[in-house]
This record gives C-alpha cells, sequence and structure tokens, in this order.
C-alpha cells in the first residue's frame, strides 16, 4: 500500500510541475517593442508592406523589390514587384494569397540554394525566380510549396529548407526539400524527413547553411533571448545557454552567414536613467566560443510610429557595412554607417526619417565616375520619411548625399 501511495504522490508532484512549467511559459509576456514596419496606400502598388533592394545574389539590377497587398473578390492578395531604381519602371513578379502573420516577408536564397526570391503565401511558399532574355527583357517564373497548417507560422528562413515557427507552438519546424545525393541514387520512395524541436521559438533569425546553424529568439521570464544550435538539433552552448540575452531585434546579414541585432544594454549611463541599446553583430556562429561584436550604442527610442529603430546589412568577403537609424525623445532620426574596421558615422540627421532601412552594392551608372564602364560598385541605402504626411522612398549614398527620391513612383 505505502508503495503505491509513494507512486500516486510522485506522479501528482510531476503532473504539477509541468502545469507550473506550462503556465509559467504561457503567462510570460510578449515583447512589447515593435520592428519596424511599412504601412502606406501606393496607388500604383496598393497597400505596402515592404520595400528592399534586390539581392545580389540573385540578380545585380538596380532594382528594388515591393511588397503590396490589395482586395480581390474581398479576399487580401499580395503582389512582388520589381522596381528599376533609375526608371521607375516597374513590372509585376508574382501574386499570392496574403499570409496573416508573414504579409511582409521578403527573403533570398543563396549560393548553396540557387538564386531565388521567397515569400509568404496563405498556404505555403512562392519561389520566383528572374531570368532575361537576349533582349534583355525580365522574365518571372514562379513555384508554389504547400505547406501544411503554414498558415499559423510566425516566422521563418528559407535556405533551400524552410525552417519556421507558429503561434501559441512550443515547437521548431524544419522541412526538408534539399537532395543530400544525386537524383539517380534517390529511391522512389523517401521517408518524410521533415523535423521539430522542441525549442519554445519566438521567431527564427537565420539559417546559416555554411555553418549549418540555426539562430532563434525565444521568450524567457527575464527577456527575449537568442540562441543557436546545429541543423541537427544539437545546441552549441553548454546546457542550451542563450548566445545573447536581452534581444530586442535580430536577422540575418546579407549573405547569411551570420547575423546583426539589437539588444538591451545592461549597463546603462549612471549619468542618466534611459536605456540604451548595443548594436552586435556575428560573422559566423559555428563556435560556442564566439562573441559578437558590438558595435555602437545608441539611445532607445522608437520612430514616430512607435517602432524600434532599424538595422541593415551589406557584406563581401571581410567587408561589411552596418546602417542603421536612431531617433531622439522627439522622434526624430539619425542614420548611421559602420563600415570594417571603421568607426560608426552619422550620414544623415534631423530626418523625419521612420521604418526600416536596406543596404546594398550596386553598379550605378555614373558619367562623373571614371572607369571603363562608366560604372562603379558603390554603397547605397534605402530610407523613408515622412513629409507632409507624404511617405517618401530615397536612396542615398553612403556618405548620405540623396541619390534619387522615387516618391513619384509609388503615385
Amino acid at each position: 500500500m505505502k508503495k503505491y501511495l509513494m507512486a500516486l504522490f510522485t506522479l501528482i508532484v510531476l503532473l504539477a510541475t509541468v502545469i507550473t512549467q506550462i503556465s509559467e511559459y504561457k503567462a510570460l509576456p510578449k515583447p512589447t517593442f515593435r520592428e519596424p514596419f511599412l504601412e502606406f496606400t501606393s496607388a500604383k502598388f496598393g497597400q505596402i508592406k515592404n520595400i528592399v533592394w534586390l539581392n545580389n545574389y540573385v540578380a545585380a539590377d538596380n532594382a528594388l523589390l515591393v511588397l503590396a497587398t490589395k482586395l480581390k473578390d474581398n479576399i487580401s492578395y499580395s503582389y512582388l514587384s520589381y522596381l528599376n531604381a533609375a526608371t521607375g519602371e516597374s513590372t509585376l513578379l508574382a501574386e499570392f494569397p496574403t499570409h496573416r502573420y508573414l504579409g511582409n516577408v521578403i527573403l533570398f536564397t543563396n549560393s548553396f540554394s540557387g538564386y531565388s526570391i521567397i515569400t509568404a503565401s496563405r498556404d505555403g511558399i512562392v519561389k520566383t525566380t528572374l531570368t532575361k532574355d537576349n533582349n534583355r527583357n525580365l522574365h518571372a517564373d514562379q513555384g508554389f510549396i504547400p505547406i501544411k497548417d503554414f498558415d499559423e507560422a510566425t516566422s521563418m528562413d528559407f535556405k533551400g529548407n524552410l525552417y519556421y515557427s507558429k503561434a501559441n507552438d512550443n515547437l521548431l519546424y524544419v522541412k526538408i526539400f534539399e537532395q543530400e545525393t544525386f537524383p539517380f541514387f534517390t529511391p522512389t520512395d523517401q521517408p518524410d524527413r521533415d523535423m521539430t524541436f522542441l525549442r519554445k521559438p519566438y521567431q527564427i533569425v537565420n539559417a546559416n547553411t555554411l555553418d549549418h546553424t540555426l539562430t532563434y529568439t525565444s521568450l524567457t521570464p527575464k527577456g527575449l533571448d537568442l540562441y543557436s544550435m546545429g541543423f541537427a538539433g544539437v545546441p552549441l552552448t553548454f546546457n542550451n545557454q542563450p548566445l545573447i540575452r536581452n534581444v530586442v531585434e535580430a536577422q540575418g546579414i546579407e549573405d547569411g552567414y551570420g547575423f546583426i541585432g539589437m539588444k538591451l544594454n545592461p549597463n546603462p549611463s549612471r549619468s542618466s536613467d534611459k536605456r540604451t541599446l548595443n548594436i552586435f553583430m556575428v560573422r559566423r556562429n559555428n563556435s560556442i566560443n564566439h562573441h559578437p561584436l558590438e558595435m555602437d550604442t545608441i539611445p532607445l527610442n522608437t520612430d514616430p510610429l512607435g517602432a524600434l529603430p532599424a538595422i541593415s546589412s551589406t557584406t563581401f568577403n571581410e567587408d561589411y557595412s552596418l546602417v542603421y537609424t536612431s531617433y531622439d525623445e522627439g522622434h526624430k532620426g539619425k542614420l548611421t554607417i559602420c563600415n570594417y574596421q571603421q568607426k560608426p558615422k552619422v550620414i544623415l540627421e534631423d530626418e523625419n526619417l521612420f521604418g526600416p532601412v536596406s543596404i546594398t552594392r550596386k553598379s550605378i551608372s555614373d558619367p562623373a565616375i571614371p572607369s571603363a564602364k562608366g560604372q562603379s560598385r558603390n554603397k547605397y541605402i534605402l530610407y523613408f520619411t515622412s513629409e507632409r504626411n507624404l511617405v517618401h522612398v530615397k536612396i542615398c549614398d553612403e556618405q548620405g548625399k540623396l541619390v534619387k527620391d522615387l516618391t513619384d513612383s509609388f503615385e
């Protein structure tokens, strides 16, 4: 009898522990910080959700990608368009039902998994590949990959395989697409190789195909922390300790082989009680002893829409550039660039900045530049301002000089 009572007591304790842990996790407060976002109406494109530079891996064109939504038969559809930054001419690339959580996602594959644009649709992902014919006319080929219950996904990355998380779910999902063997050695009936991991992810940050590592954030009682694991699920830190604590924003760098972000500064200045953010960068994350580079410290103030400062990167071998916004208490913005082995430099200030930024390296024709083809591969930054209740879409160089105002291209 005593043995049964002890077994019953042990079972009750285990159940109480599980219920307590589940309740504690569900009771964790969601982050109050909002990521930088775009949301304005364009007569040409519709409700704008995202605008980024076209990735050079996909095509080196001097072009932007515009993602917008419109109602069609009372259903929200997303439209991915190619916008020539020099002429302002646009080309529709893809149309698909809007995902309820990932309606602003524009991702790029890399050299290990082809050169395509990835967007999230209601029931799966859309893969858009760009080609040009002999007359340099642009063509877009779309492929739709259905994913079961993908309408519940809240974050994702795609690098040949799909990595995603879901709302109110403790699992990290991996959908396998890449072939690991030669096609003629592959059996007809392949087993399902999709994987799930109990990692309690809040947001997928980056799939690093070079180091076979995945970074993601997770809610903890003390805040939002960033973790890293191998593609097979093995944590890269002892006892799965966080790589970086108190993260407010994180994203993959341009080539996908590392990540950048912002975290709360644990040691604010004694002369002020105001909170600040540390900007960090990791350019390979396969080492458990790797320490992130801390690039700069900025005030924790929001843009005029109440969103966090924005950050973007461009990389080329060892060289890199980070560009980011920061705001004062009145939400007036600065645009800062930090290059490889250089100190951060403010290139724009006292601007009505808001929303995201996007930096790239492009060859833009300039007759004043002496070169064989009249072109130079320089860094250009896409940013947004609000002036007299009108959103302006602008491009500047790394010195802050205005190169192009594309606002008229959206009217």
